[in-house]
C-alpha cells in the first residue's frame, strides 16, 4: 500500500514541474519581447520601461543618436537628454519626440538656453501666441486657430448674438498684409507674423439713443490662420 502511495505523490508532482517550466519559459518569453522605439535614430537597442511593447516610461535608447530619459509610446517625451552623432547634446523637456519646453542645446561652438516649440527655437522665454495691449469699450475678444493654409487673420464683430450690427466710421490698420472683407467679417491676408493690429470704430449704445467709441489693439505672434471675435 505504501508503495502505491509513492507512486501518486510522484505522479502528482509531475504536472506541478510541468506547469511551473511553462510559466518560467513564458515569462522568459514576455521579457525576451522587443520593446520598440520609433524614433528613426534610436531603433536599434533599448533598455528600460516598456508598455504595450513600445518604449514608455524611463529607459535609454540609441541608434545613430542616443538618448536617455523619459519615453512615451515609443517617443522620447517629458525630460532627458538627446546625444547625437557629431557630440551635440540637448538636455531638456521633449514632446513627440521633439525638443519642446525648457532645455539647453550645447553644441561644439555655442550654448543655447531657453525655449523650444516642436523643434524650434523660439527663445529665451516663452512668448504668448497672442497679446491684447488696450481695450476699451470691447465686452469680449477671443483668439482661435482655424483649419487653413496660409496666413491670415479673420475678424468678426458680435453684438448680442448677432455679427455687425451698429458699426460706424470702422478703421482697420496693420503692420503688414492685405486687408479684406467677406460679409460681414474683415480680414488680413499673407500677413507676416508678428502682427500687430489696431481696431477702432463706434457703435450705437443698447438703447440707440447714443453712440460710443471702441478701440482694440492686439498683437499676434504664432503663424497660422486666426479667427479672432470681437464682442462689444
Amino acid at each position: 500500500m505504501n508503495v502505491h502511495k509513492g507512486v501518486n505523490h510522484k505522479m502528482a508532482v509531475v504536472p506541478l514541474i510541468a506547469g511551473f517550466l511553462f510559466f518560467a519559459v513564458s515569462e522568459l518569453t514576455a521579457q525576451e519581447k522587443p520593446c520598440i522605439v520609433k524614433h528613426p535614430a534610436l531603433s536599434e537597442k533599448y533598455s528600460g520601461d516598456c508598455k504595450n511593447g513600445l518604449a514608455n516610461g524611463k529607459g535609454a535608447a540609441q541608434g545613430i543618436d542616443k538618448y536617455h530619459g523619459q519615453f512615451r509610446n515609443g517617443l522620447p517625451h517629458g525630460k532627458g537628454t538627446y546625444i547625437w552623432a557629431d557630440g551635440t547634446h540637448y538636455t531638456g523637456q521633449f514632446k513627440n519626440g521633439l525638443k519642446d519646453g525648457k532645455g539647453t542645446l550645447v553644441t561644439k561652438d555655442s550654448t543655447v538656453t531657453g525655449y523650444w516649440q516642436e523643434d524650434r527655437y523660439i527663445g529665451k522665454r516663452i512668448v504668448a501666441p497672442y497679446q491684447i495691449t488696450r481695450s476699451i469699450s470691447i465686452t469680449r475678444t477671443t483668439f482661435k486657430k482655424i483649419p487653413g493654409t496660409g496666413n491670415y487673420v479673420r475678424i468678426k464683430f458680435i453684438r448680442g448674438g448677432s455679427e455687425n450690427i451698429d458699426i460706424l466710421d470702422f478703421s482697420l490698420a496693420h503692420d503688414s498684409g492685405e486687408q479684406y472683407r467677406l460679409g460681414q467679417s474683415y480680414g488680413i491676408q499673407n500677413a507676416l507674423f508678428p502682427l500687430s493690429v489696431i481696431i477702432r470704430f463706434k457703435a450705437w449704445n443698447f438703447f440707440h439713443t447714443a453712440q460710443y467709441e471702441a478701440n482694440l489693439e492686439f498683437v499676434i505672434n504664432e503663424p497660422a490662420t486666426w479667427e479672432v471675435t470681437v464682442n462689444y
